[in-house]
């Protein structure tokens, strides 16, 4: 039983020693976009995060280097040269949300135009302007219907 358990013991011992020769004779994965053996090209542009207590003026690059935050992308060059970008987060919509962005808007522009409406005619209630010729004439009534008069005769 002993030596049962032992030659186990020891075919588990074998088995993990060539496991780790297996490992060890195994070339290792790269795990960075760039290997240490290229040179560094002027097309290569390095990107990193920005943080919010960084300032981009103050940092040291040794390639051109693309600084992304919330809000600004800010490309700095070896020699110190900033260009800066903002950023604007835009959320997908479907079509129905677009439609009701469309109406409320309608909406919104239709109540506009019956407030300004409703303030033009306000203003012109209780004014009448009476013509300049007409101040000093008295107005004469005129008949609205042209009648004859006729007598019967029995």
């Amino acid at each position: 039983m002993y030596s049962n358990m032992l030659d186990r013991l020891n075919k588990q011992k074998d088995d993990i020693e060539s496991m780790i020769k297996q490992y060890q004779n195994a070339q290792q994965p790269i795990n960075n976009f760039f290997s240490s053996n290229q040179t560094p090209s002027k097309t290569l542009v390095e990107w990193r995060i920005l943080n919010e207590n960084e300032e981009v003026d103050n940092l040291y690059v040794q390639n051109k280097t693309l600084f992304i935050n919330e809000t600004a992308m800010i490309l700095k060059g070896v020699d110190g040269s900033l260009e800066k970008w903002e950023i604007k987060k835009v959320y997908p919509i479907d079509k129905k949300d677009q439609k009701i962005s469309e109406l409320e808007e309608e909406i919104k522009k239709l109540k506009e135009m019956i407030n300004n409406e409703h303030s033009k005619s306000n203003s012109t209630i209780g004014e009448f302007e009476q013509p300049n010729d007409y101040v000093n004439e008295p107005i004469e009534p005129k008949p609205k219907t042209n009648s004859k008069y006729i007598s019967k005769q029995k």
